[in-house]
């Protein structure tokens, strides 16, 4: 299992949807998952996502799969390059 924690006070981060977030995550076998410091969600799941204040910091993401690595680089360099 592999853990990315992304501090979004510390960036200068503007919105990112969640339709984007969903659909980057479902190019990846590995389960995704989301916490903020009140709630968690399966990143794939759209229901879950609509739930999750993405203004909460720091989140944390768990990847756990045969390419975690790759996803967990990936969802991260959406929260980097926005």
């Amino acid at each position: 299992m592999l853990m990315r924690q992304v501090d979004l006070k510390a960036m200068a981060v503007r919105p990112i949807s969640i339709s984007y977030l969903i659909q980057t995550a479902n190019q990846f076998d590995c389960d995704i998952y989301m916490m903020s410091s009140r709630e968690s969600a399966n990143v794939k799941n759209y229901d879950e996502m609509k739930k999750v204040s993405m203004n909460m910091s720091p989140l944390v993401f768990y990847f756990k799969g045969s390419d975690e690595e790759e996803a967990g680089e990936r969802i991260q360099r959406i929260f980097t390059l926005s």
